[in-house]
């Protein structure tokens, strides 16, 4: 099998010159040990128009990629737990509903209350007449008692309910839910604020502060929810899903950089790139790509700080090499 090696570069070699229409060849392809080195001809390297620029290493926020859905909170500034309200029209009327039964619990504590205080005064203008007892008074201002206790019990409730549903007024909280797998809780930072864009094609990012919302989770698919205040002139609407970066705490660690366009794949999912290792030539390298930041690729392993790599014209390096270009 080794006798093929020098007969397969031979081909190569060939077939590269006879590509050429001058019979001369613009690069020429050798390989060595394990490194692919394409040498360029200045002229074709002037066509190919190639940019290199230098490996960095600094930092870039680290996040993770969540699926975010807006809501509404009930609660007023500053209020303890209440509930949040989607999208969906079962869930506004299921809380319609409890609201309008909680409303109800607290008239018929008022009327109870009245009627109490009716039958305390009417209970005390008997006994100053000498026609009542002590006992009958008593009672009276028991059921009173009760009926007030009621009361308070049934506003409590109410106000965890919120305020009333559609009835928030023009000038409305938005909020972005995150359920997020309680395995990753650690990964992220809670403090930090989240970036939110819409899920179209040319969404622009916003920025999103957390905000305490009330605990919710889901225990059957071991998520907990994380809520994230959305700026005031936001246009999203209720129970809209958009896509919600949240920073790590490895943000602060400085990693290989360089710009995605530099990154080629090969059919078997291996990540290259090319490395100008001296005038003309360019030595193909294998990297692994840890993670996407906007336009640069983060980088677990690849070339050293100051490596000039290309980006401009990579790919036509790599139609040079495999013969697959023009």
């Amino acid at each position: 099998m080794k006798t093929l090696v020098p007969f397969a570069l031979l081909f190569a070699v060939s077939s590269l010159h006879a590509a050429d229409s001058g019979g001369a060849a613009p690069a020429a392809v050798t390989k060595e040990g394990d490194l692919v080195v394409v040498i360029l001809k200045a002229d074709a390297e002037q066509r190919l128009r190639l940019k290199v620029v230098p490996v960095e290493k600094r930092r870039v926020p680290g996040t993770r990629l969540f699926s975010g859905e807006v809501v509404y909170p009930l609660a007023g500034e500053g209020s303890g737990v209440a509930p949040v309200l989607g999208g969906t029209l079962d869930e506004v009327l299921r809380l319609a509903d409890l609201q309008a039964a909680a409303d109800g619990r607290i008239l018929q504590a008022k009327v109870q209350i009245d009627a109490a205080k009716i039958a305390v005064e009417r209970a005390q203008k008997v006994l100053n007449a000498e026609a009542g007892s002590v006992r009958s008074v008593d009672e009276a201002k028991t059921a009173l008692s009760l009926a007030e206790g009621m009361l308070a019990t049934a506003k409590a409730q109410r106000d965890i309910l919120g305020d009333p549903v559609g009835k928030q007024g023009g000038s409305k909280r938005a909020w972005v839910r995150v359920a997020i797998y309680s395995g990753e809780l650690s990964l992220l930072d809670a403090k930090a604020a989240a970036s939110i864009r819409t899920l179209g094609h040319d969404a622009k990012s916003q920025s999103a502060e957390p905000v305490a919302g009330p605990p919710t989770a889901n225990a059957l698919t071991n998520t907990v929810d994380w809520y994230y205040q959305l700026p005031a002139d936001s246009t999203m609407r209720a129970g809209e899903r958009i896509a919600v970066e949240i920073p790590t705490p490895d943000s602060q660690e400085e990693h290989l950089v360089i710009p995605f366009n530099a990154v080629l794949h090969d059919i078997h999912g291996g990540q290259w790139v090319y490395v100008q290792t001296a005038e003309h030539t360019y030595t193909r390298k294998r990297i692994q790509v840890a993670r996407l930041a906007g336009g640069d690729a983060v980088l677990a392993s690849g070339p050293a700080v100051g490596s000039k790599i290309v980006t401009d014209g990579s790919a036509e390096l790599f139609g040079t090499e495999f013969m697959t270009g023009k």
